[in-house]
């Protein structure tokens, strides 16, 4: 080998040393390890900052556990719940946050007027509208049956 295949071969492997490192790091916590004593503002902010990393699994659940825990209050609950239907959007699947987003809108159907947040169920009817123009493109560079691909 020569020197400069020699640092290439050292550079890869110290870079795929460092990836696993990182990737090791990162770690889905389990709710019984979510501290109860955490505020509402405590539990939206780390589920926000995994978010920010695009550790989906962890913040979906801290926003989750957040709902387990308190179930008695209802405007945040619902926000949580858009936040969760939101990262199955970030993360392409379509059908799963659409169901999520139709969920919260039926919440406000059945609830008594003014007692939840007005914002989920504006922005869910939003994201739905676009959901569904996805799907459709979705739909239609899909070969029909018969045509080939």
């Amino acid at each position: 080998m020569t020197k400069r295949t020699t640092l290439r071969y050292i550079f890869f492997l110290l870079a795929a040393a460092l990836t696993v490192i990182l990737i090791s790091c990162y770690t889905v916590p389990e709710p019984e390890e979510i501290p109860t004593d955490l505020t509402q503002a405590e539990y939206f902010q780390r589920a926000q900052e995994h978010v920010d990393r695009s550790e989906w699994d962890a913040a979906l659940v801290y926003y989750q556990t957040y709902i387990d825990r308190h179930p008695e209050d209802r405007p945040n609950v619902v926000a949580a719940r858009y936040e969760i239907a939101f990262i199955h959007y970030k993360m392409g699947n379509y059908e799963e946050s659409r169901s999520r987003f139709q969920d919260i809108i039926s919440l406000y159907e059945q609830a008594e007027e003014g007692s939840l947040p007005r914002w989920p169920r504006i922005l869910s009817e939003k994201v739905l509208v676009k959901i569904e123009e996805k799907l459709q493109a979705q739909a239609d560079s899909e070969p029909e049956e018969g045509e080939e691909a």
